[in-house]
């Protein structure tokens, strides 16, 4: 890296407008100082960085919005490396895999996650790199738009904690949680002490929902766990050599923010619409003695799109994860979150980052007693 100019990276910079006392208002404070330790992190690895200012219009469009901005900080100065990091990713990949995510070969871009990116850096022909990016539907899709160019794609996947992205209130739970971990890396004081010192909502601490009884399964040897969702490989793997239950394991949609076919599709969601949320519940509940659901897969589902803004809006999503139902204004997902609210066993709802990373996590804390 030293013998070239510094890489240039955009760290998105999180809105602002949330309001006050909601979960968003909660995951937008937590996302913005996650995006300004990211960048210290990136700066100190020698990169330059420079903020990408986050957009809500309902005309967004990925692939023209990172380009203007990629072209608007490439005035500024000489790059041959140009890359994009969302606010919340990386929190917790060591700074050796940071490193090895800043310094892609020419012709190569290096990505968290091929298949979902979060953050990648491209190295060589810029202009060529650019005009790929300028019809990306999303960023998850960044690292594929790079591969069909002709760009070589290497893949951090493998590396711990490489899919960790912080979405929501509930990703800042998580996070919470990997603190207390012997193995996390360490956040800035500034980071952690948010995370101890944020409110949820009707005063409520920053916490899993259900984490001990969900950890209690782990460790029983004669209990059943039920994951649904995005579960990586990996991840499903660590489940079965980590943990001293059963697992039952439905994986659905992987990489459906890439995908070309855009409409995604669920086993899961096609049981909740020939029959009713309070069904659905009672049907996972009774395959085991917890469950993890990445709900993002159905309410993909039932709105035909794999983008958030078909989905139920952003503060009932959030609600969901905590099994707040009294605000939530989505019918289905009002029943789905009364009824696993209500369940003979614990739930515990999330998105990608939950049912990837997040199971790591929470299988680690389950041993250490969180």
């Amino acid at each position: 890296m030293a013998e070239r100019p510094a890489p240039l990276v955009l760290v998105v910079a999180p809105s602002q407008d949330p309001p006050f006392g909601s979960y968003a208002a909660v995951s937008a404070a937590g996302q913005q100082l996650l995006a300004a330790e990211l960048s210290q992190r990136f700066a100190g690895l020698g990169a330059a960085v420079a903020p990408l200012r986050a957009e809500r219009a309902e005309t967004f469009h990925w692939g023209a919005w990172f380009v203007a901005g990629a072209r608007a900080a490439l005035t500024a100065g000489a790059a041959d490396a140009l890359g994009y990091a969302g606010a919340g990713s990386l929190a917790l990949l060591a700074d050796s895999h940071l490193d090895e995510l800043l310094s892609p070969r020419a012709g190569e871009v290096v990505a968290n996650n091929r298949f979902s990116a979060d953050a990648f850096v491209v190295a060589g022909d810029l202009e060529l790199a650019l005009g790929a990016l300028q019809g990306c539907s999303s960023d998850n899709a960044a690292a594929r738009c790079l591969g069909s160019a002709g760009f070589e794609v290497r893949d951090l996947s493998a590396a711990p904690f490489s899919r960790f992205d912080v979405d929501t209130a509930l990703d800042l739970a998580i996070l919470r949680v990997a603190t207390r971990l012997p193995r996390s890396r360490p956040l800035t004081p500034g980071l952690a002490r948010f995370l101890e010192m944020a409110r949820l909502p009707g005063g409520r601490p920053l916490e899993v929902p259900r984490l001990a009884e969900i950890g209690a399964v782990m460790r029983d040897r004669g209990a059943e766990l039920v994951v649904s969702g995005r579960v990586p490989a990996d991840a499903w793997l660590y489940l079965e050599r980590e943990t001293a239950c059963r697992v039952r394991c439905f994986i659905e949609e992987r990489g459906m923010r890439s995908a070309r076919d855009a409409r995604p599709r669920s086993l899961l969601a096609a049981l909740l619409a020939r029959s009713s949320p309070a069904e659905l519940v009672a049907e996972l509940s009774r395959l085991g003695d917890a469950v993890v659901l990445d709900s993002r897969v159905l309410m993909a589902a039932r709105a035909g799109s794999a983008h958030a803004s078909a989905w139920p809006p952003e503060e009932d999503r959030f609600a969901s994860d905590f099994g707040d139902a009294s605000r939530i204004g989505t019918d289905w997902l009002h029943e789905l979150v009364e009824a696993a609210t209500a369940a003979p066993v614990p739930w515990l709802m999330g998105g990608h980052a939950l049912v990837s990373d997040g199971l790591r996590l929470l299988v680690d804390a389950a041993w250490q007693g969180h």
